[in-house]
């Protein structure tokens, strides 16, 4: 256990040391797309009707956004390699269980995209200020859901990256399953919105996790007022992470044909 465990940490700070070659870019892409879509739903939309709690709910669905963003470089880097190199195998030839591998490759991309969500916040108080208010906020709720968004991340891309063969797949994937998933999961509405326009279509949204990311980062950020409860969130999202891993493990091991 004590071997598999340096090996899993010495995995872990190898990707960290590669990846803050890119850190500085990563930062500056997430404030320049940030703070262009806060300008524009902060104060352009408003003046045509809009409520001016719209900013709010942006920004906190912006730090579920920033995560699902991320899956599509991840999963096309991991894919390009399969394909060429095959360096990201490398690790199977350690003396490490091969499901053991997988969950270091989630935990790294949950590492590295909290490394850009985590800016999201005080940039939207810097841009926005008066119209977001912290006066509901939760240190450890906030905690708790920001690392488990992205821990769920990790585990959605380990799964797409097991659905998908080439980058010609990789756009269908995006365009069939991580857009809508995104797009319907509440990350620029909350989720009682939708329930006062249908609550039949309301229910079928909590079929979609990426709902309880965007509802529980509101929750602890605004307040639990007016958003699917905390916990639930919580829970649901934990379920699904080990559900995507579960199912992720078991095609890359009939996929690459390693026990």
């Amino acid at each position: 256990m004590l071997l598999y465990t340096t090996i899993f940490f010495t995995l872990i700070k190898k990707d960290m040391t590669l990846f803050k070659k890119n850190l500085l870019k990563g930062i500056i892409n997430t404030i320049i797309w940030v703070s262009a879509l806060l300008l524009v739903y902060g104060y352009v939309y408003p003046q045509l009707g809009m409520t001016k709690k719209f900013g709010a709910i942006f920004i906190t669905g912006a730090i579920t956004s920033c995560c699902i963003f991320e899956i599509w470089k991840t999963t096309a880097g991991f894919i390009s390699d399969l394909k060429n190199t095959q360096v990201t195998l490398y690790p199977l030839t350690l003396p490490l269980p091969s499901w053991l591998y997988f969950i270091q490759l989630a935990c790294s991309y949950a590492i590295k995209s909290m490394a850009f969500g985590i800016i999201i916040l005080p940039l939207g108080k810097l841009i926005l200020w008066h119209e977001i208010h912290f006066t509901n906020f939760s240190v450890h709720k906030f905690l708790l859901m920001f690392i488990i968004i992205n821990i769920f991340g990790g585990f959605l891309s380990l799964f797409i990256s097991s659905i998908t063969n080439d980058m010609e797949t990789m756009r269908k994937v995006w365009m069939r399953i991580l857009l809508p998933l995104w797009f319907l999961g509440g990350s620029s509405f909350p989720w009682f919105a939708v329930y006062k326009f249908s609550p039949t279509v309301a229910y079928l949204f909590l079929l979609n996790p990426v709902t309880f990311a965007s509802e529980g980062i509101r929750a602890a950020t605004i307040g639990q007022k007016d958003y699917l409860s905390f916990w639930i969130c919580l829970a649901v999202l934990w379920a699904t992470s080990l559900l995507f891993g579960f199912i992720a493990i078991k095609i890359f091991k009939r996929r690459l044909n390693f026990i």
